[in-house]
């Protein structure tokens, strides 16, 4: 990848909007003081663009975790492009690409080759002139999606740098809306963005499978709607949520079920609870074969696994008991899921104080 010719102009872009995005934006409060409107400002357009780069770009388009009306995916778009992330049809084409070959060579943000390449570096280098869209098929038939690749940059520069200066303009301030509600606001979509795939591969914890370096990071997801539990993301990518327990701080996920719940979103996909289970059993299981041989503490692991798996089985047996005989009541398979849960949370209380290898 980095053998095509460096794109200057990228790089231009974002070394300079940084330096006017953070250090304009201090320097312009500094001299002129912060009005109420500009932080507002600021925050609404982070939350407008932020959740269509969340829960558009990422769970929809390029994980067609769910479906949704029309208007909501042109909203998507729209705001979408104000994040001067590319179009769409680039951005999920990168994103699948990702997925498919996550810690190789043919991964575009490959963490192996170090975190600032996989942060930023990989965008300062131009795409094939011959680049097709061949692997995202669906995305090519859709003809929102054909319109806003002809005009995306168009509307990151009009709508994402003219719009929050118009609206400065109505307060008599348009160099603080967009200082504010436009520079300000790139910059720190682009950076946290960006965190998922250079912090979300570095640190952080391993629960659902260490067959990559992905990693749930609940800092990274307070700052990207939810985006940060990405060892769960990897190896359930079609799920629509990414913090699977109600209290991990997934507002991507909660804007989707409220689409679902006025109608405007449908066929949300969620990975079975069994499917979940059996991840997390696994993983701890490959963990504690890493354990000294002979070893008190692995034993005693071992014994929290191997009846946690015995009890996920059942409930499988259960489940698919009820799936034959199309039957209502699930309190069998509940209670064995609720044991082989119990089991190995203490397996993994154990394994906790134990050194994790990178």
């Amino acid at each position: 990848m980095n053998q095509r010719p460096k794109d200057w102009f990228r790089i231009a872009f974002f070394v300079l909007t940084p330096l006017i995005g953070i250090v304009g934006t201090a320097a312009y409060a500094w001299t002129h003081g912060v009005r109420w409107w500009q932080p507002t400002l600021f925050l609404v357009t982070y939350a407008l663009v932020g959740v269509s780069v969340t829960a558009g770009y990422h769970r929809l388009f390029a994980h067609r975790s769910y479906e949704c009306n029309p208007i909501i995916q042109a909203f998507y778009l729209f705001f979408g492009a104000m994040a001067l992330q590319n179009s769409i049809l680039n951005w999920a084409s990168d994103h699948r690409t990702h997925h498919r070959h996550v810690d190789h060579d043919w991964d575009p943000y490959n963490i192996q080759r170090g975190g600032w390449w996989a942060h930023i570096l990989w965008i300062f280098y131009k795409n094939p002139s011959n680049r097709t869209f061949d692997d995202i098929p669906d995305l090519q038939k859709n003809p929102l999606v054909r319109l806003q690749d002809r005009f995306a940059t168009s509307i990151g520069i009009v709508g994402g740098l003219g719009l929050p200066t118009l609206v400065g303009w109505a307060f008599g301030d348009p160099l603080g809306g967009l200082l504010w509600g436009g520079f300000l606001r790139v910059v720190v979509i682009h950076h946290t963005t960006f965190f998922v795939n250079s912090i979300a591969h570095l640190y952080g914890s391993r629960p659902y499978t260490e067959a990559n370096s992905a990693r749930d990071n609940a800092w990274v997801a307070l700052v990207t709607n939810g985006e940060g539990y990405h060892n769960f993301h990897h190896r359930f990518p079609t799920d629509f949520r990414n913090g699977l327990r109600w209290y991990q701080w997934d507002p991507s996920k909660w804007w989707i079920r409220g689409l679902e719940t006025v109608g405007l979103a449908r066929r949300l996909r969620r990975t079975p609870a069994l499917v979940i289970e059996r991840s997390r059993l696994q993983t701890a299981m490959e963990r504690a074969k890493r354990l000294p041989e002979p070893s008190p503490v692995r034993e005693a692991i071992r014994v929290h696994l191997d009846a946690s798996h015995q009890a996920l089985e059942r409930a499988a047996a259960n489940w698919a008991e009820f799936q034959e005989r199309r039957r209502h009541d699930l309190s069998e398979y509940r209670e064995h899921l609720a044991v082989a849960r119990r089991q190995w949370r203490q397996a993994l209380r154990m394994l906790a104080s134990q050194p994790e290898e990178a």
